[in-house]
């Protein structure tokens, strides 16, 4: 299953292309948050970015590009939060904190938005969809090397069975998910922390945090 999908496109400066979509992912998710998915045209989408219909289409040819380009851009942003959070990190156990705590910390900051892909990823294409779903188990597959490598080390990890790294990658996601909910319990960075302490108790991993 591929991890990416290929967006045609008449530019032929690689860079301009990259820096361009960025821009316009950034606008599409304002637009996308505040009026849903299918309430959104690729007009309201130019508008926001400051550019014509004429000149998005340079750049992405339909809304499934745009969500598509979105989910990619969120996916790829908390991946290299968790990738630079363990990057100068060797102890195994660290590790696999640093990670989840990266990840858990990802989850609140960019709530809106992971709302967002949970909302509108039903309206993806096939062939995006598949592509989105090939993202997501790339990142998936990086927790459950972190378990393994906890367990090469010594570390019985009582808590970390088959499912370890769907729930490692899926329990932080209510931050977004519940933030309706949440904002009337605890404050953002408590419910974080007390999410990772869950996990990592769960897990059986030392707990501070």
């Amino acid at each position: 299953m591929s991890q990416t999908r290929h967006i045609a496109t008449q530019v032929k400066d690689a860079d301009r292309v990259s820096e361009r979509r960025a821009h316009i992912v950034r606008a599409a998710a304002r637009v996308f948050r505040a009026k849903g998915f299918h309430g959104a045209t690729i007009r309201d989408v130019a508008i926001e970015a400051g550019l014509s219909q004429g000149s998005l289409y340079n750049y992405v040819r339909t809304k499934d590009d745009i969500l598509y380009l979105v989910h990619k851009d969120l996916t790829e942003g908390y991946t290299q939060e968790v990738e630079a959070a363990i990057a100068t990190v060797h102890e195994p156990c660290a590790r696999f904190r640093a990670a989840i705590a990266a990840f858990t910390r990802a989850m609140r900051r960019r709530s809106g938005d992971i709302a967002l892909i949970y909302q509108e990823t039903h309206a993806l294409g096939p062939e995006s969809r598949h592509a989105v779903l090939a993202q997501t188990e790339r990142f998936i597959e990086l927790f459950s090397g972190l378990v393994d490598e906890a367990r090469a080390a010594g570390m019985a990890l009582p808590g970390a069975g088959k499912l370890a790294s769907d729930i490692v990658t899926f329990l932080p996601i209510m931050l977004a998910l519940r933030r309706w909910r949440l904002k009337d319990i605890m404050p953002g960075e408590e419910a974080e922390a007390e999410v990772v302490r869950f996990l990592l108790r769960g897990l059986g991993v030392d707990d501070a945090v």
